[in-house]
Parts: structure tokens; sequence; C-alpha cells
């Protein structure tokens, strides 16, 4: 191998590295990204949850903006809590 071709190597391997690492940290970024997203996801969710028990328990009213979402959480709570019924139901049955 002559000079010329160890050096064409040599920046070829240093060429590659970068790139490894390049994309390994972005890798990383993506991850740190979909946890924050998971944990994002999960807050709100605990939000949803107090704000409607408040709602339920009387002790917040209803803002007219959001007042579809909650008829609309109420509506699939009730829609749940049938099919939980109609799995009691029929494992009864078994």
């Amino acid at each position: 191998m002559s000079g010329q071709e160890g050096a064409d190597l040599s920046h070829w391997l240093e060429d590659l590295r970068d790139r490894i690492i390049v994309r390994s940290q972005v890798a990383k970024r993506k991850l740190d990204a979909a946890m924050a997203r998971r944990k994002l996801d999960r807050k709100l969710y605990e939000v949803g949850e107090a704000f409607l028990a408040l709602v339920r328990e009387g002790r917040m009213p209803v803002p007219q903006d959001v007042a579809g979402l909650v008829r609309e959480a109420r509506d699939l709570e009730e829609k749940l809590q049938e099919h939980h019924a109609d799995i009691v139901a029929l494992q009864s049955e078994a």
C-alpha cells in the first residue's frame, strides 16, 4: 500500500468514525425525545384524571372550551364500564 493509499484509508476511516459518532448522538437524542414524550403523555394523563375527579366532585366548574371533551370522556368511561360488566357476566357463565 502506497503512502497515498494509506492516507486515503486513514481519511476514510476518520470520516466513517465521525459519521458513526454523529449517528449515535442522533439516536441518543431521539431516545431522549421519546422518553420525554412518554413522560409528558403520562403527566397529561395525570392532569386529565385529576381535573375529571375535581369536576366529578363538583369542586371545579367545566370551562366551556373543554365541555365537549369532558362529555366525551364521561361517555367513554360509561362505555368502558359497560364492557367490564359484559366481561364479568360472560366470565360468570363460563
